[in-house]
């Protein structure tokens, strides 16, 4: 059978009658079309329906090209509908069946392909410089502008012209200013969308569903006046895995995207899970999200730079404003971070701010990110990694510190400092303190100052029984050997591990808790299975009262560097479980054992010495314990000496509770200095009441005093599970004005630096090795927004 193409398109306008389009289309010489309906659009034949299925089948390939008719004979050869089969039965056909009602072709454009679309701005196109263009985007295909988005409500139009698209701006309901009265020439999609469902149908052409229109029953539908809208438009949209049961893909395509909205949600993935910003850059990434959106323009990995660093000012600004409205000081933790890596050339400084807001929760936030230490002749860093470059002056604690304390203005809210052993010692340090003590920024003359980590204090007490640990882990690795040198006796082992619920330690874990991790599987094997006799009895008597050891310390480190945020209060307690356990073991008959508990025991005594005021006074504002507690405990750490160090501990609180009360009284004084200038003003002698202001301030000054007296003379409150200090405090808050906000102060004093996982890795914090590479300024918008933004 011979397939005969017509000779070319028709160029008859939208909307001939039916004799002069008859007249028009004999120019149709292939037989086929008598066995299909031609269908119009733009005076041009744009498809073809099936006189038995009503398939609409296209007519149009690229570059708007006739694609012939062959197409056309073979559906006609294999139409199913000839032989009187319903058209509703062909859903079950290898072609995907589209119901009409299940698509809305109103302001849709036709593109050739959806992977020539292209969203850019306006700017980029001279052509179109008319003021309409501010409230539309234009929609490119293949190069040409073929539709207008409304950047309001989303709805597109066509590009011809610019009448319809002004009108559509006044009349906009999305639009501010602007009235959603209907008006002459105005085309309504709402008004007309339930007709042009009906007279609409689907085809499946060349592996895609398209929306055609009958536009001659469009325009009768439609013909009161609204010209501008003749020149309908058609979206052609992917047909693979479309089912009618899944009309919502259609919606998914077509609907509006914004692309800044996606931008944003894609730099808060990248910082939340520590991806590389490069991957936006990934051909796996680029075609995954062109398959989710083919008109979604990925970003590359400067814009996700861009993108972050204005996400880290957004949040930035918000929290600054949240501290500086608040009253309540801050307290700083400062921890060294290394980059991923086998030998650091570079290490960086993170302090975090500490807090009580004001609805009496406990803060804990990331507020500096700078380079500690750098290595100034390792040339190929210099070459490979961007913060080589950073400057001498920004380098170092003091001045990242420093720096830190001046962007967020802490100069007069400081409260404590909190700092591992690294930065502890830097002479910097000291050098710090004795600028702030000068400034009047440190509390009680800076005792409070440079507080000791306390897990960094416990992992140098473990390491002074470094010798006698690693004879024990000798032993251990003798009775892993003898485990798995037997398939019974192995898969015993692993049967321990599953019910203990022991959790085993990361590769890089330090030395003393990979030791302490096999100590309790070698104790909970031996208890499961008493017959073996892999370890002897003297090996256990070494290996039970070390256990013990690390098991109080492993879990003291936990709880105070866990996830959870301890207020003050809870330290004292933990670090008394470590005293005690170590005075016990001190008497055990293991001989090597004993010398190895009182070498810790020297190390811990001299961080206790150092240590038990600041452990002791959030103690003190606890109300189950406060001074009676300190007594008691204090007598059995020091013996007959214990009255001296008790009075220590009442007298610092006592003169911490009277600069909070100097401050009251300043801020009274200023507010009576402002009434005293209002009575100047207004001709009165102010001399006359001055006395009685004197007489005021000394009775409110008793008040303040004897505040603290009433709170240590009051009894103690029960004690309970469930006893929140933050929310007893708050309550409380009216009947001790200035102790309870000394309370929340004192209470957001940190006792660690670090986090649980960092405390037990033999690194210490390890940055991103996506961001290592980066320079410094754009690391501390990463690290710092994903500690916000969790």
């Amino acid at each position: 059978m011979e397939h005969d193409e017509h000779d070319s398109d028709d160029d008859m306008p939208l909307g001939l009658d039916s004799d002069e389009a008859a007249s028009r289309f004999r120019k149709k010489r292939s037989k086929v079309w008598e066995e299909y309906t031609p269908i119009y659009i733009n005076g041009v034949v744009q498809s073809a329906e099936c006189r038995y299925c009503h398939t609409l089948m296209s007519c149009k390939g690229a570059e708007g090209r006739s694609n012939g008719t062959s197409h056309l004979w073979r559906h006609h050869k294999n139409c199913r509908a000839k032989g009187g089969v319903d058209p509703s039965e062909l859903q079950d056909t290898d072609f995907p069946f589209v119901g009409v009602n299940d698509i809305d072709p109103v302001n849709m454009v036709l593109p050739e392909s959806l992977d020539d679309i292209n969203l850019v701005n306006i700017s980029e196109n001279s052509r179109y410089r008319s003021k309409v263009w501010m409230d539309f985007t234009p929609v490119y295909v293949e190069g040409r502008i073929q539709g207008a988005d409304c950047v309001h409500c989303h709805k597109r139009f066509s590009a011809e012209g610019r009448s319809h698209l002004n009108r559509h701006t006044q009349t906009c309901s999305a639009r501010v200013g602007t009235s959603a009265n209907h008006q002459d020439g105005w085309f309504f999609a709402s008004s007309v969308q339930s007709r042009v469902k009906d007279e609409l149908s689907p085809a499946l052409t060349n592996g895609k569903v398209q929306i055609a229109e009958y536009a001659s029953r469009l325009l009768k539908g439609n013909s009161s006046g609204h010209r501008n809208h003749q020149n309908q438009h058609i979206l052609a949209l992917p047909a693979d895995n479309m089912t009618p049961t899944e009309p919502s893909n259609l919606s998914a395509h077509t609907r509006k995207l914004d692309q800044e909205a996606s931008y944003q949600d894609l730099t808060r993935m990248i910082v939340m899970h520590g991806y590389p910003l490069s991957i936006v850059e990934h051909e796996e990434m680029k075609r995954f999200a062109k398959g989710l959106n083919p008109v979604f323009n990925m970003a590359s990995s400067l814009d996700m730079e861009e993108y972050s660093t204005l996400l880290f000012q957004k949040e930035k600004s918000d929290l600054k404003e949240k501290i500086a409205l608040s009253s309540q000081r801050v307290s700083l933790s400062a921890s060294v971070w290394f980059p991923h890596g086998a030998e650091p050339t570079i290490k960086y400084l993170c302090l975090t701010a500490h807090f009580i807001d004001a609805d009496w929760k406990l803060q804990r936030r990331i507020i500096k990110f700078g380079v500690f230490w750098s290595s100034p002749s390792n040339l190929e860093r210099m070459i490979h990694y961007k913060e080589a470059c950073v400057l001498e002056p920004e380098i170092g604690a003091c001045n990242v510190i420093w720096e830190a304390i001046r962007d967020w203005n802490l100069d007069r809210k400081l409260f404590c400092l909190t700092s591992v052993s690294e930065i502890r010692n830097d002479e910097s340090i000291s050098k710090l303190k004795d600028m702030l003590i000068q400034r009047n920024s440190l509390p009680i003359r800076g005792q409070l100052y440079n507080i000791a980590c306390v897990d960094d204090v416990l992992n140098s007490v473990v390491l002074q029984g470094q010798q006698m640990l690693y004879l024990v882990g000798d032993l251990l690795e003798r009775f892993i050997q003898a485990c798995v040198s037997s398939s019974l006796t192995r898969q015993q082992l692993l049967e321990v591990v599953t019910h203990a619920g022991l959790k085993c330690p990361h590769e890089d874990s330090k030395w003393w808790h990979k030791i302490y991790f096999r100590l309790e599987v070698l104790l909970h094997y031996k208890k499961s299975f008493p017959s073996e006799e892999l370890v002897s009895v003297d090996e256990m008597k070494i290996v039970e009262p070390i256990c013990k050891i690390l098991r109080v310390f492993y879990r003291v480190i936990e709880v105070i560097s866990g996830s959870v945020c301890l207020t003050a209060n809870m330290y004292f307690h933990e670090v008394w479980k470590v005293r005690t356990i170590l005075q016990e073991e001190a008497s055990t008959e293991h001989t090597d054992v004993a010398s190895m508990v009182r070498e810790m025991q020297e190390a811990f005594n001299e961080y206790w010495q150092n240590s038990y005021l600041w452990l002791s006074v959030p103690v003190v504002l606890d109300p189950r314990f406060k001074i009676t507690f300190i007594e008691f405990r204090l007598k059995r750490a020091f013996g007959a000496d214990a009255a001296k160090y008790v009075n220590d501990v009442t007298e610092i609180t006592r003169e911490l509770f009277h600069e909070y009360c100097t401050s009251m009284d300043q801020s009274n004084i200023q507010t009576s200095n402002c009434q005293a200038h209002d009575v100047e003003i207004y001709g009165f002698d102010s001399d006359s009441l001055e006395d009685w202001d004197q007489h005021l301030t000394a009775q409110t000054r008793s008040q303040l005093l004897s505040e603290l007296d009433n709170y240590l003379e009051d009894g103690l409150v029960p004690r309970k599970d469930d006893f929140d200090i933050l929310n007893w405090w708050m309550s409380h808050s009216s009947k001790y004005p200035t102790l309870s906000i000394m309370a929340q102060d004192v209470l957001a004093m940190p006792c660690s630096a670090v986090h649980c996982d960092a405390a037990f890795s033999s690194r210490g914090p390890v940055i991103h090795k996506q961001w290592s590479t980066l320079n410094i300024k754009t690391i501390e918008a990463l690290v710092c927004t994903r500690d916000w933004i969790r």
